[in-house]
């Protein structure tokens, strides 16, 4: 089984109720509130595209990076039927390799959540760091400790349709603060229905590891916020958003 395979094919239908719009909103907030006006940006575990196709329908220079291949498929389509030419990559963000730095990267829904080990996500900020301008911004997001550990954890969430249904398992362990999530999926196809599954695992981190992480690979002005706002996360916040530059002054669109 792999990782959005065959799910990143319906991967849109199950998260049509999800404000990307507002999410961009949010973005551009943090943009504004550091003060910078980036011009390149690269959107990090882009998906299918849906946070890169709205920056750059608002007038960024955008590109996707992604490890999963059918993901990025269905990314190039729907930029190719919106009439944009965006450069998707086929990347693992903890080995990530640009031609040139850039003004801004984002990382948006649990990317960062998928580094499992401490180590590796010491190689996705060394990776953006050293690929952002000066003055640079970094915004992402997880899903909280609190999150997978009481509310994804331990427990089974099952949607039935009459075109796609799941089953969805999870298992917390807090020794590793892994979230391991199975997931079965029927999509009816004519009369019948095609059963895939995949598993997903999901690291649990506290704000505070993210923030040392950030700071130890040369990050500042870090900001740790409750989404949408600029307040700090309550105790109980479901995802964490999260803002930090690199050092020194911006001499290009940042």
């Amino acid at each position: 089984m792999g990782i959005y395979n065959g799910f990143a094919y319906i991967y849109d239908t199950l998260m049509q109720d999800v404000n990307y719009p507002k999410w961009v909103d949010y973005i551009e907030l943090l943009f504004r509130h550091y003060g910078v006006k980036p011009r390149q940006i690269v959107d990090l575990a882009c998906g299918t595209g849906n946070i890169t196709i709205l920056l750059r329908e608002r007038g960024y220079d955008v590109i996707g990076i992604d490890q999963s291949e059918d993901m990025l498929f269905v990314a190039r389509e729907k930029a190719r039927n919106r009439g944009m030419n965006i450069t998707f990559i086929f990347q693992d963000i903890r080995h990530i390799s640009l031609h040139h730095p850039v003004d801004a990267m984002t990382c948006i829904c649990d990317g960062i959540n998928y580094i499992s080990a401490e180590e590796e996500l010491d190689l996705v900020f060394e990776g953006v760091y050293r690929y952002l301008n000066p003055g640079g911004i970094f915004v992402f997001d997880i899903s909280s400790y609190y999150k997978l550990s009481s509310i994804v954890g331990n427990n089974v969430f099952v949607k039935t349709d009459e075109d796609i249904s799941y089953i969805w398992q999870n298992y917390f362990d807090k020794q590793s603060r892994i979230c391991e999530m199975e997931l079965s999926f029927f999509v009816k196809e004519g009369e019948h229905y095609k059963r895939f599954d995949e598993v997903h695992y999901q690291r649990a981190y506290h704000a505070e590891e993210i923030v040392g992480h950030l700071e130890n690979n040369g990050f500042e002005d870090i900001g740790v916020y409750q989404p949408f706002t600029l307040k700090p996360p309550k105790k109980k916040a479901e995802r964490i958003f999260f803002a930090a530059r690199k050092k020194g002054s911006c001499t290009k669109g940042c």
